[in-house]
C-alpha cells in the first residue's frame, strides 16, 4: 500500500474537523476503524485457536501411531482393470481387491484392501491395520496435525476479515444511498432558484 493510499484510508476513517464530512462519513469511518481493529485482534485469537487444535491433534497422532501398524498384504485375486471402471472411479488410482495379511496378533486375515488397478494376484501391498487387524486409514502425522491447525487458524482469520469487509461494504453502500437521496432532495429544493422554474 502506497503512502497516498494509506493517507486516504486514514482520512476516510478519521475525517476530523473537515467541515464537508457528514455524519455518514464519520459513521463509515468508525466502521472502517472498527473493522481494522477486529481484524488485527483476530490474529492472536486465530493463532490461539490453531494452537489448541494442534494440541488436540498431537494426542490423536500419538494414539493412532500406537494403535495402527503397517503390514504386508498379498492379493488373492487380480484387481479389476481400469477398463471396467466408471468415469468417476477412474479418477482414483486404486480399487478394492481381496487380499490376505497377518494381523498384529499373528493370525492370518482375509478381506478387502485398496490396490492399484490391474494388480495381479500374488502382488504384495503395504496396508495399515488397527489393533484388531482390520484395514484402516494411515495414522495422522505431526506434519498433518500442524497443517490442519494452520489451515484452521487461517480459515478463521479469513472468515473474520471477510465478515468485516462485508460489514464495511454494506455500511458504505447504505451511506452512499442516503447521501444520494439527500443530494437529490437538496437539488429539488435548490433547482428552482438556479433554473428559474
Amino acid at each position: 500500500m502506497t503512502a497516498n493510499a494509506m493517507s486516504r484510508l486514514v482520512r476516510r476513517a478519521f475525517p476530523g474537523r473537515n467541515p464537508l464530512a457528514t455524519f455518514g462519513d464519520r459513521f463509515e469511518g468508525g466502521v472502517l476503524a472498527l473493522g481494522v481493529v477486529v481484524v488485527l485482534l483476530a490474529v492472536p485469537v486465530s493463532g490461539a485457536v490453531g494452537s489448541e487444535i494442534y494440541a488436540k491433534h498431537v494426542s490423536r497422532v500419538a494414539a493412532e501411531q500406537k494403535s495402527r501398524t503397517q503390514v504386508d498384504a498379498v492379493l488373492v485375486e487380480n484387481a479389476p482393470t481400469m477398463d471396467g471402471a466408471a468415469s468417476s472411479e477412474a479418477l482414483i488410482e486404486t480399487t478394492d481387491a481381496v487380499a490376505t495379511w497377518r494381523a498384529p496378533d499373528g493370525l492370518e486375515r482375509k478381506g478387502v484392501v485398496r490396490a492399484p488397478y490391474g494388480a495381479a494376484a500374488g502382488t504384495t501391498l503395504r496396508v495399515w491395520v488397527d489393533l484388531g487387524g482390520e484395514p484402516t486409514e494411515p495414522p495422522m502425522t505431526n506434519q498433518g496435525a500442524a497443517f490442519n491447525a494452520i489451515l484452521s487458524a487461517l480459515l478463521l482469520w479469513g472468515l473474520i476479515a471477510g465478515a468485516m469487509a462485508l460489514l464495511f461494504g454494506l455500511v458504505r453502500f447504505v451511506c452512499m444511498r442516503v447521501r444520494l437521496r439527500w443530494w437529490q432532495l437538496e437539488w429539488e429544493l435548490t433547482a428552482p432558484d438556479w433554473t428559474g422554474r
